[in-house]
């Protein structure tokens, strides 16, 4: 009805018919918007939390088992997840989870770990247990 009407107004302004402005105006187009979202290493903010399959172990959970140190060949620091009993093998700026890796030394490990954009360093050491003469 508004079409009509207005189409009326413009056939009374132009000295043309309400049927010949009609049919000139064009329909709306619609355009679809397509939203991008450049990953570069990071989570998708559109994913939930609970289905990240990426996540890893919580730093929490891992212990240093021990240090394989030679600073020429770059070193590895092996871990173990102490809920699951799985291992990892770690050089320095690898990421276990939401710890990176920055620094090995001979008996402690440094790392930084981030949740939710807000970083922490922390430090892993190696555990000798009694009895073992080291």
């Amino acid at each position: 009805m508004n079409r009509l009407t207005l189409a009326a107004v413009l056939a009374a302004t132009c000295g043309t018919g309400p049927w010949e402005v009609a049919a000139q105006t064009r329909p709306p187009i619609y355009e679809r918007e397509v939203f991008t979202y450049p990953a570069f290493d990071r989570r998708d903010p559109f994913q939930p939390l609970h289905l990240d399959t990426r996540a890893g172990p919580r730093f929490d959970d891992l212990a240093l088992v021990g240090v394989l140190y030679t600073p020429q060949l770059g070193s590895v620091a092996i871990l173990i997840d102490r809920t699951t009993g799985r291992r990892y093998r770690a050089r320095e700026r690898d990421n276990i989870g939401a710890a990176r890796v920055l620094q090995i030394r001979t008996e402690e490990v440094d790392f930084v770990i981030t949740s939710f954009g807000v970083s922490r360093r922390e430090t892993l050491r190696v555990r000798r247990e009694r009895g073992t003469g080291a």
